[in-house]
């Protein structure tokens, strides 16, 4: 039976795409190392943890983005979502159509209780397995009767034919439950018994991958250039656009997973890169468009460079793979939307911001919220000059609310210890709960060492 589809995405570059939680449930971000991965250039790298709590449903739980997630417009940090609620995630809306989770499969473990009787056996036979007698009594003659000195436990009086036939089931049973055991212990013995050197599995070795990729495209209006450069699993990106004054610095290497360096392999070994010729070259006098790629797998090493004409088909697969792999590792998707863009979104991130701010005592999370929500209003104009007249609010107003939730976790934490000192248990806790309240991202420092010191008092509390 097909799995019941549980989001569908309503909105944004998916547009259509059916989504199916897992049991053990799924992240949802632009990155490849999500479970579930959309390609909303607006979206965190991971963005949303999506999962089931036993006996309540769908939940949703935001991963510290850049952007929040919403759910029906307004802040989410952790809530239980509905059918027919709407998540949003940078420019993408998802759609919940089902909220359950789905059962798991049991058609390799059968019910005992719908298996029928083998039905060669006679009703009396069936009988005698259906009985829950031990096995032992089997033997046993009926009541008031005395055994005979004569009686051969494997031969019954021919006047008792169900005992009969109960010794013989019983024989059966022995018989293949000693086959049975015979061939578990032949199993055993050969898996047991050491491989040899060369059949012992190794993990395989993965394959070494150097990428230097420039592109610069000018004219008369602009001149942009974007180099990447992978070596080591280290990944940096320079980027500048002179019309837009934008400007990224190359000076920040990301270190990379292995395993994501591999991803990224595999992709290209299947681009058709090494078909390609060594340079295409157009007839344009009036720009420049070049491209200029070099990528190394292993001992293999390819170069190509386009200039001036369209690109053939597998190197745009290829220039393609690796933008998008750049992009989504360090950050940087945001370059690909206009600088209008990131100005509405910077403007929308700071109103919001400044609103859960004032409202910072009617929720314990807003405070931790606003600090969020200004933060993501600074990323978004990080790369826009000049900055817009409420940068300079938006940067002031985050300081301000960090400084003020710091001062709330130090004034809880204090007393929270000093419960602890009077052996006031039930205070501290209280205590505790306050400061995961106030700093809900678990992500936080703060944040993972009071739950670990709740979790001891909870302890304390249940054994009283």
């Amino acid at each position: 039976m097909p799995q019941a589809i549980h989001l569908i995405v309503e909105k944004g570059p998916d547009q259509g795409l059916e989504i199916v939680i897992p049991a053990e449930g799924a992240r949802v971000g632009r990155s490849g190392n999500n479970d579930i991965v959309l390609k909303d250039p607006a979206m965190s790298r991971f963005h949303c943890r999506l999962f089931f709590k036993p006996g309540e449903g769908l939940w949703a739980e935001d991963l510290g983005s850049a952007n929040q997630t919403l759910l029906n417009d307004n802040p989410l940090f952790e809530e239980r979502v509905r059918v027919d609620d709407r998540l949003t995630m940078g420019d993408t809306t998802l759609k919940v159509v089902s909220e359950e989770m789905a059962a798991p499969d049991n058609k390799a473990i059968p019910d005992k209780k719908e298996q029928p009787l083998d039905k060669t056996l006679p009703v009396e036979d069936k009988a005698a397995l259906s009985t829950t007698r031990p096995i032992e009594n089997l033997f046993e003659t009926p009541e008031n009767s005395k055994p005979s000195a004569n009686i051969q436990f494997l031969r019954p009086p021919a006047d008792k034919p169900n005992r009969q036939r109960r010794i013989r089931i019983l024989m059966v049973v022995l018989v293949v439950a000693g086959m049975a055991a015979t061939a578990a212990l032949l199993v055993s013995r050969f898996v047991q018994r050491p491989a040899p050197p060369s059949a012992l599995s190794v993990k395989p070795q993965l394959d070494k991958l150097e990428i230097a990729y420039e592109k610069v495209q000018a004219n008369s209006n602009n001149i942009f250039r974007y180099q990447m450069t992978l070596k080591n699993n280290r990944l940096s990106i320079q980027i500048d656009d002179l019309k837009n004054r934008r400007h990224v610095p190359g000076n920040q290497l990301k270190k990379l997973d292995p395993d994501l360096v591999q991803s990224i392999v595999n992709t290209l070994r299947h681009s058709g890169l090494y078909e390609l010729k060594e340079e295409y070259k157009g007839l344009a006098t009036d720009v420049w468009d070049v491209w200029d790629l070099t990528v190394t797998m292993g001992k293999k090493t390819k170069r190509t460079r386009v200039m001036n004409c369209v690109e053939p088909a597998a190197f745009k697969t290829t220039r393609e793979a690796i933008e998008l792999f750049g992009q989504n590792e360090l950050g940087l998707a945001a370059l690909a939307l206009s600088p209008e863009k990131l100005l509405k979104l910077a403007r929308q991130a700071h109103l919001l911001g400044q609103s859960l701010y004032d409202q910072r005592n009617i929720k314990n999370e807003n405070l931790a919220m606003a600090i969020r929500s200004l933060k993501e209003a600074e990323w978004y104009l990080e790369t826009i000059e000049p900055k817009p007249d409420f940068y300079a609010d938006a940067v002031a107003l985050r300081g301000n609310s960090e400084r003020e939730l710091q001062e709330i976790y130090n004034n809880h934490l204090f007393l929270a210890e000093r419960a602890i000192k009077l052996g006031d248990w039930v205070e501290a806790a209280v205590q505790y709960r306050q400061i995961c309240d106030k700093i809900p991202d678990r992500a936080d420092e703060r944040h993972a060492g009071v739950r670990k010191k709740l979790i001891d008092v909870e302890r304390r509390l249940k054994r009283k």
